[in-house]
């Protein structure tokens, strides 16, 4: 399994590059932080979206009790991180 990060750690509002997962295909995503010391608040919310041909659709939720998620293809997914106070966390992809 090969990690890489979809969008460094931050604590403004962002967005991940976009993540192809083909057909019959999986990947976990989840969050990040550089500090072991970090604890992710409450209220950070990171949205899994999966792109449409018009708005994209928020697909789920990684937080503080959910910081990790598998997404099945086909599809393309990016992640958007809400504008939060704290430590600063990003996401990664595991495939």
């Amino acid at each position: 399994m090969a990690q890489t990060t979809v969008l460094s750690a931050g604590t403004n509002d962002a967005t991940s590059t976009d993540i192809a997962v083909a057909p019959g295909m999986a990947v976990t995503v989840g969050i990040f932080s550089v500090d072991p010391d970090a604890s992710l608040p409450v209220e950070a919310r990171f949205e899994i979206m999966q792109d449409t041909p018009g708005a994209d659709n928020v697909i789920g939720i990684l937080k503080y009790d959910q910081k990790s998620r598998v997404i099945s293809g086909p599809g393309t997914f990016r992640v958007r991180r809400r504008a939060y106070a704290g430590g600063s966390f990003g996401v990664f992809l595991e495939t």
